[in-house]
């Protein structure tokens, strides 16, 4: 026998599995094409803001990583601990990387129809 026996048929869950892709990104799709521009704008906004603070703050993934290291564990180790602000200006980091992309898309979702009215009504 070559599938274990659960009770159900395991092509029959391969096809309901891609049945629930399907309509996920179907219902995807249904949401992009209703936002705005206004919408749009404030998602790119957001994303360059995270992905430069990213770039600046990390280098790369494995920056970050590193810097999830310090953040959490830096105050097992006695001669990293003794190092001034190393775990602090990790967390720094980390909190920063959460705060300011999210904030920077709200400001312009509320701020660009006042400074553009023309173009987001």
């Amino acid at each position: 026998m070559p599938y274990p026996v659960t009770g159900l048929n395991p092509e029959r869950n391969n096809v309901m599995f891609i049945a629930t892709i399907k309509e996920q990104l179907e219902s995807a799709m249904q949401w992009a094409a209703s936002g705005s521009k206004l919408t749009y704008a404030a998602l790119v906004t957001g994303l360059v803001v995270g992905l430069v603070l990213f770039k600046v703050f990390f280098k790369s993934v494995a920056g970050f990583f590193h810097n999830i290291g310090f953040s959490v564990g830096a105050s097992d180790n006695p001669a990293i601990a003794a190092q001034p602000g190393l775990s602090t200006s990790s967390r720094m980091k980390l909190f920063f990387l959460l705060v300011i992309p999210p904030a920077c898309a709200y400001a312009t979702y509320f701020l660009l129809p006042k400074w553009f009215p023309t173009v987001f009504q």
